[in-house]
């Protein structure tokens, strides 16, 4: 596992998504099994590389093996534990799950529930004590989603994000709509 891990971290470093797939089906050909560090390190080639498809399917498999822990917890995303990429991961899974409503994983209720909540923490065990997640996050919303859906820090917890209900309901409805719209066509 350490050596297939390693190989694949220089992959992740080397931005070479591809042959980070292919040394994880390579892996598991040959008996070994992934861990936590080989899955963070191909979700986080992946998703440095954009391939997000690849992304969320490794960081789905990865939870199927209880690697790493479900997140989702009824209306808030925890991230503390994952690193940038395996977080912005875990948060594009909650809201495509939040529009396809999956029956094999929790998802937030957009319909009934409230906020959606995003912990990142505030950076205390992070190199610096600088939080290192919350501007991840906040970036990837700014960059995929913005005018779309609002994602704001909250104000009484700096360690956590917020994505208003409002804006959460009229996002997901749009989402579903477009889906639909290409459904039909």
């Amino acid at each position: 596992v350490f050596c297939y891990s390693a190989a694949i971290t220089a992959c992740e470093k080397s931005r070479r998504w591809e042959q980070a797939l292919e040394l994880l089906r390579e892996m598991r050909s040959r008996g070994v099994e992934p861990d936590v560090i080989t899955y963070s390190a191909a979700i986080s080639a992946c998703e440095l590389a954009r391939e997000d498809v690849h992304a969320k399917d490794l960081y789905k498999a990865a939870m199927s093996k209880r690697l790493f822990s479900s997140p989702l917890k009824q209306e808030w995303l925890d991230l503390r534990d994952l690193s940038a990429p395996v977080a912005r991961t875990a948060v594009r899974l909650a809201l495509d799950d939040m529009v396809r409503r999956p029956n094999e994983r929790r998802f937030h209720d957009t319909e009934n529930g409230g906020d959606f909540v995003i912990i990142t923490g505030r950076g205390k065990h992070s190199e610096g004590g600088e939080t290192i997640l919350k501007p991840a996050i906040l970036e990837m919303f700014r960059d995929e989603v913005a005018g779309r859906l609002e994602c704001r820090e909250d104000v009484r917890n700096p360690g956590r994000l917020v994505v208003p209900a409002a804006s959460l309901r009229g996002w997901a409805r749009r989402q579903q709509s477009a889906k639909e719209l290409l459904r039909t066509k």
